[in-house]
């Protein structure tokens, strides 16, 4: 039985700062936003040809998820290959082999010409506008961004079907603790391993070429490419001082905390943060029942 999914995220045009701050920043309500760059040289000229003749010849670290393991955060890539190579591998055909959070205008400073930050909010955090390709059907385990800011990602090339969870769910999605992923596999939940998945409900949306999918602080992001493609994300910080303390504490303490434990205790440190997770998410589910909860895929308020 697949989770509970729904395709209830609105596909807007550019409205003013007043409107969208109201109905979608400060609720946080997440929302795509169409034509955000539309009028800009980076929606008229950016495509994977573009970057293959202007930055090819340089060396950019490879993600790939046949390597991946479900207990390490995304901090260090597992090999490079020429941006060229990479590209032309991409476009060949389904792969697992992604680009993420590349900073390219760390190695081309005329790219920062070539778009504004939007000005429909603010407290953009402008030093860091990261890009992210990938090929056809590669895929972007469920994660939260661990500095809790909240993201505008525009899709430039291809498309891309984003899943969303509010973190509210975090519990029943059986977050490890000190880092900011699970073990849940999305497109085939395991209910018997997993039976806080029955109350968890997500939101979907398929990005296209021009739309900008704004996704709250905290929120849980599954992606899957549909062709190969890339998008950048332009980061701003949370309207909730609590995001901004919590993302400060995971960039600082709970992910290096994490990564020493796990040099230091290997599988033991995986297994306990395992058996945490399952018994935050027993706890929840035993409260959800004490309430006398009847209809399920519902959360305490």
């Amino acid at each position: 039985m697949p989770l509970e999914i729904t395709k209830s995220i609105k596909k807007i045009n550019v409205i003013s700062r007043e409107a969208f701050e109201q109905t979608y920043y400060y609720p946080q309500k997440p929302v795509v936003i169409k034509g955000l760059f539309e009028n800009q040289a980076a929606g008229q000229k950016w495509d994977l040809e573009y970057f293959k003749n202007t930055m090819g010849d340089v060396e950019v670290g490879i993600f790939d998820a046949s390597l991946e393991r479900i207990d390490r955060s995304y901090k260090k890539p597992h090999y490079t290959l020429s941006f060229r190579d990479y590209l032309e591998e991409i476009e060949k055909g389904p792969t697992k082999k992604r680009l993420f959070l590349f900073n390219a205008i760390k190695f081309n400073k005329a790219l920062l010409n070539d778009f504004e930050f939007p000005t429909i909010c603010g407290g953009f955090i402008k030093s860091l506008p990261f890009m992210f390709f990938g090929g056809d059907q590669s895929v972007t385990r469920i994660h939260q961004d661990m500095d809790m800011s909240c993201v505008f990602l525009s899709q430039f090339t291809g498309k891309k079907r984003v899943v969303l969870f509010d973190p509210k769910y975090s519990e029943l999605l059986y977050r490890f603790p000190f880092n900011v992923h699970t073990g849940v596999n999305i497109m085939d939940p395991d209910y018997e391993k997993y039976p806080g998945l029955e109350y968890v409900k997500g939101e979907e949306v398929t990005l296209e070429y021009g739309e900008t999918l704004f996704m709250p602080s905290g929120w849980w992001h599954h992606i899957e490419y549909q062709g190969s493609g890339f998008s950048m994300s332009m980061r701003c910080l949370s309207p909730k001082k609590r995001d901004w303390i919590k993302g400060g504490w995971n960039v600082v303490v709970n992910t290096n905390v994490d990564e020493i434990m796990l040099k230091i205790l290997g599988d033991h440190w995986f297994n306990y943060k395992t058996k945490l997770a399952q018994k935050r998410a027993t706890n929840l589910l035993k409260e959800i029942s004490t309430k006398d909860t009847r209809s399920k895929k519902s959360l305490p308020a």
